[in-house]
């Protein structure tokens, strides 16, 4: 699957208000698409949030691919209208419909499916996936909070919640330097739209001088054409450096990956509490059954002691009263041992995807970094040597002017 955002178009006086919208094409093979290429599909930036929340609670397990955050900075203090803002986002909803586009699961979404081909995508939008409800809330538990912590840790989510964390420390130091990088570049940017402007403007002098000299007329111009041709080398370069390797993008990657995995850690604290609520049942009909068998100073033992000899007093029959209680307890038992057994399946169903998912994000990270380092060091290259190539094509028409005879007529 390879999915393109093709073009961008602004709406200023829509119904809607203005926005900004994204086409976008698809060229598939999977049979769960209506066409190997789809018709490219106009989206705005809040369909794509729609698409995101759709992944989440369809795919709970996964890692879903981070959209680019409302609340940076930069977005909330610049103008969301500006062509580097729309070619910022442009490349950061690239890089969303990218890795969902490579994983092998999300690809298959009917609500990917809708979001590359519907053409009445307002009403589909209207399809909610309802989330599945807490193992906990069915049986009318307390919800555990993140901080709970779970009981006996599985060591291979261990490592993987330090390595994610190693990973994010790196890339934390890497995106604060690149910022500050990026700060510079921006002034370099700045700069060099100024040297370029400049260099243009040198070009358009030479070409004025070439007219007024004819006997060295086609050098001048070369000379002109040449300075031209490395002035929107310039202007390419600058822009280029400012788009290339957006780090943050993929640190945003890295906390969509700890949140999978803590996703994953709830679910087994989910069982473990279960665990211990049947534990607890099963215990109280024991200490019901065979109330003897437990030390009398047990604080349990004294209230059941207590509660038996309030009945008596009320004239409630004992025996009838134990074994009501022994029947709801069964039926709590049932009830607690079926859930667990689904808390169980959930549980491990959720750590056997999220060991699929570390696998997928390693391989995505490791993509990622070597195209963006690539691509950062390749518009450098192809920056100098189309220089170097313009000015040496330059030297020979130069060199070819004859010197001695302007010398003489001087």
């Amino acid at each position: 699957m390879v999915i393109r955002l093709v073009e961008t178009e602004k709406h200023m006086d829509s119904p809607q208000g203005a926005y900004v919208a994204y086409l976008v094409s698809c060229m598939t093979s999977l049979r769960t698409f209506s066409s190997h290429q789809s018709r490219p599909v106009w989206r705005r930036f809040q369909d794509f949030v729609w698409l995101h929340n759709a992944l989440t609670l369809e795919f709970p397990a996964c890692i879903i691919p981070p959209l680019p955050d409302r609340r940076r900075l930069e977005y909330i203090k610049g103008d969301r209208f500006s062509t580097e803002f729309i070619e910022r986002r442009k490349w950061s909803l690239q890089w969303f419909m990218d890795r969902i586009s490579k994983h092998p699961q999300l690809q298959l979404s009917q609500s990917v499916r809708i979001f590359l081909e519907s053409n009445d995508f307002v009403r589909m939008q209207s399809r909610r996936i309802s989330p599945a409800a807490s193992v906990l809330e069915s049986i009318g538990g307390s919800l555990f909070t993140a901080f709970t912590k779970v009981k006996k840790p599985d060591e291979r989510f261990v490592e993987m919640k330090d390595n994610f964390d190693k990973i994010q420390d790196n890339l934390d130091t890497v995106e604060r330097l690149y910022t500050r990088i990026s700060k510079r570049q921006h002034v370099l940017h700045n700069f060099s739209l100024d040297l370029q402007h400049d260099y243009a403007g040198f070009a358009e002098s030479m070409q004025g001088f070439s007219v007024r000299e004819s006997e060295i007329a086609s050098p001048l111009q070369k000379f002109s054409d040449t300075t031209r041709e490395y002035s929107m080398l310039i202007k390419t370069m600058a822009k280029d450096v400012l788009f290339l390797n957006e780090i943050h993008e993929l640190l945003a990657y890295c906390h969509s990956a700890k949140a999978a995995l803590r996703a994953r850690d709830q679910k087994q604290v989910e069982f473990e509490a279960l665990s211990g609520y049947l534990q607890q049942a099963v215990q109280e009909r024991e200490r019901t059954l065979y109330p003897t068998r437990y030390s009398s100073g047990s604080s349990l033992n004294i209230t059941d002691f207590f509660t038996e000899k309030l009945n008596e007093v009320r004239g409630i029959d004992v025996q009838r009263a134990r074994r009501e209680k022994l029947e709801k307890l069964d039926h709590k038992i049932k009830e607690l041992e079926g859930e667990v057994a689904r808390a169980n399946d959930i549980s491990n169903s959720f750590s056997s995807q999220v060991l699929k998912e570390s696998d997928i994000f390693e391989k995505a990270k490791n993509k990622e970094l070597k195209q963006g380092l690539t691509a950062y060091a390749d518009s450098h290259i192809d920056f100098f040597k189309k220089g170097a190539h313009a000015w040496e094509k330059i030297l020979p028409v130069l060199e070819s002017i004859d010197v001695g005879d302007i010398d003489q007529r001087q």
